[in-house]
């Protein structure tokens, strides 16, 4: 009977004692919460690729010589693509992004253009510049260097910039002489111009370090002076004002370190 009864009492001290000691280990030991993701960010330096169209508009006014003669001013557009690469570095404060971006591509954009010179021996021809034939102007590379400011929605970066811009331009003006060949003049001017850039665009986050874009930029190259100096130098210098403005669209990838 009584080791019965001992028997019973060491049986439920020992149940007791487990339950305090799995009470015990139960607040010391807590279950861990999941870990959360950190948020993405903007901030870095960048590096990337480009491409797009291009469209530009080519004005020439007040063209005269020497001698204050004035010849024929022309207006026309000039369109073509471009290929380029791309430096930047984003700084982002809560859903503010800051940044600072330069751009340099290659670009093919080409266009001609002429004007009726009434009252001439021939009152059909096309003409531009003194000259009997078209003129033509080529942008073979431009670029920009500019702020950004953006908002971003998590791994989306809407944005606006501006800032400087470029761009290595030349026109040509000739003339051609259908009875005499050696008597057939012509210049090209050539010249990097400088003027300011505005632009938005989208960007889109879709690895941690990968990022595409679509943009659009206007560029006014503002007005300058160009002198055409004819060869052979049958006919003097012209000197005509030069108004550009440019277009583009572009879309690019970028990677971020």
């Amino acid at each position: 009977m009584r080791k019965a009864l001992l028997a019973t009492t060491i049986l439920a001290a020992m149940i007791v004692a487990g339950s305090v000691q799995a009470a015990d280990l139960a607040t010391k030991m807590p279950v861990k919460a999941a870990p959360v993701a950190p948020a993405f960010s903007w901030t870095g330096f960048y590096i990337g690729a480009q491409g797009g169209y291009a469209w530009a508009q080519n004005d020439f006014s007040n063209t005269h010589d020497l001698y204050n003669t004035y010849a024929d001013d022309a207006s026309y557009s000039l369109d073509g693509g471009l290929v380029g690469g791309v430096i930047g570095f984003n700084y982002q404060i809560k859903n503010i992004v800051l940044g600072v971006e330069a751009d340099a591509n290659w670009a093919d954009l080409t266009g001609s253009g002429s004007i009726i010179r009434p009252g001439q021996y021939d009152p059909l021809a096309s003409t531009c510049i003194v000259s009997n034939n078209p003129c033509s102007s080529k942008i073979d590379a431009l670029g920009t260097i500019t702020a950004r400011l953006g908002v971003a929605f998590d791994r989306v970066l809407v944005y606006a910039k501006g800032g400087a811009a470029w761009a290595t331009t030349s026109h040509t003006a000739s003339n051609t002489d259908f009875e005499y060949a050696p008597a057939s003049y012509s210049a090209t001017t050539d010249s990097t111009r400088w003027g300011w850039t505005l632009g938005a665009g989208l960007e889109w986050a879709f690895f941690n370090n990968w990022s595409a874009k679509v943009e659009y930029n206007y560029i006014d190259l503002g007005s300058t002076d160009v002198t055409f100096n004819f060869v052979p130098n049958y006919t003097p210098a012209y000197t005509s004002t030069v108004d550009q403005t440019i277009n583009l669209v572009k879309a690019g990838i970028n990677y971020r370190f």
